[in-house]
C-alpha cells in the first residue's frame, strides 16, 4: 500500500488528473464527438439531438468541477467557493445521470455498451446520494469526502474510456474498442478509489472523528460558513 500511500501525496498525480479531466471535458463542450464521423450508425446521435447536447455540456462540468473540490488550497482558503462548486458539481451530475438514463438502451455496438453504461450510470447515481445524504442529513464529512472521491472516480471514466480505445482502435477496430472501453472505464476507477479511501483511513491525520465530533465539524462548516477541520483535506494533492 506504500504506492496509494506515494499516489495520493503526489502533485505531478494530481495535476495530470487535473489536466486530463480538464482536456476531456474542453473535448465534450466542443461537440466533435457528434460530428458527422459519428453520426451515422451506430451513433444516431440525431435521434435525440436534445439529450446528447444535454450529456455533453453537464458531463464536462461535472469532470471539470470536480477536480477543483480535491484542491486542499480552495478547499481551505475558501470554503464558500468549494461549497458553490459542490452545488453546481452536484446539479450537473443529476442532471447527466437522468439524461443517460434515457440514452443507454440506445448505446452503440451492442448489449455489453448497453449494460455496461447502464451499470456506470447507476452507479454514479447512487454514489452522489449517498454522499449528498452524509453531508445534507448525517452531518458526517468524513463519509461525505469518501463516497465523493467514488463518485469522481466514476465521473473520471470519460477519462479512461478514452485511453482504452486509443489503445485497442488501431488493435481490434472500433467495434471491440468501444465495448472494452464501455465495459472497464469505471471498473479499475473504482478498484483505486477503493484503495485510496483504505489507505486514508489508516492515514493518521485522516482518521475519522467520533460520530459527535463529526456532526459538530460539519455543523460548524455549514451553519456558520467555515472550514476548520483539520482532517478535512478533500485533496488530490496532499491527501486526495
Amino acid at each position: 500500500m506504500k504506492f496509494i500511500e506515494n499516489w495520493i501525496k503526489s502533485k505531478c498525480i494530481y495535476y495530470t488528473l487535473a489536466l486530463s479531466a480538464i482536456g476531456v471535458g474542453i473535448y465534450g463542450l466542443t461537440y466533435r464527438q457528434i460530428s458527422s464521423g459519428w453520426q451515422n450508425p451506430p451513433f444516431s446521435w440525431q435521434d435525440r439531438p436534445a439529450l446528447v447536447r444535454t450529456h455533453f455540456i453537464t458531463g464536462p462540468i461535472v469532470l471539470i468541477l470536480g477536480i477543483f473540490q480535491f484542491n486542499q488550497n480552495l478547499r481551505l482558503k475558501h470554503p464558500s467557493v468549494h461549497r458553490w462548486i459542490g452545488r453546481i458539481y452536484t446539479l450537473s451530475n443529476l442532471i447527466s445521470t437522468i439524461v443517460v438514463f434515457n440514452m443507454f438502451l440506445h448505446s452503440a455496438f451492442g448489449l455489453v455498451t448497453v449494460i455496461s453504461f447502464f451499470i456506470l450510470n447507476v452507479l454514479w447515481l447512487v454514489s452522489l446520494v449517498i454522499a449528498i445524504y452524509f453531508i445534507a442529513i448525517k452531518k458526517c464529512i468524513i463519509s461525505h469526502k469518501y463516497w465523493m472521491i467514488r463518485n469522481y472516480a466514476i465521473t473520471c471514466s470519460a477519462i479512461t474510456f478514452r485511453i482504452v480505445m486509443g489503445i485497442f482502435i488501431p488493435i481490434f477496430g472500433l467495434e471491440i474498442a468501444y465495448q472494452l472501453g464501455a465495459s472497464n472505464c469505471f471498473f479499475w476507477n473504482i478498484i483505486l478509489a477503493e484503495l485510496i479511501i483504505k489507505k486514508l483511513k489508516q492515514m493518521p491525520n485522516t482518521n475519522q472523528n467520533s460520530p459527535a465530533q463529526a456532526t459538530q465539524v460539519a455543523n460548524s462548516d455549514i451553519i456558520k460558513g467555515g472550514d476548520k477541520s483539520p482532517q478535512e483535506h478533500m485533496d488530490l494533492q496532499g491527501q486526495v
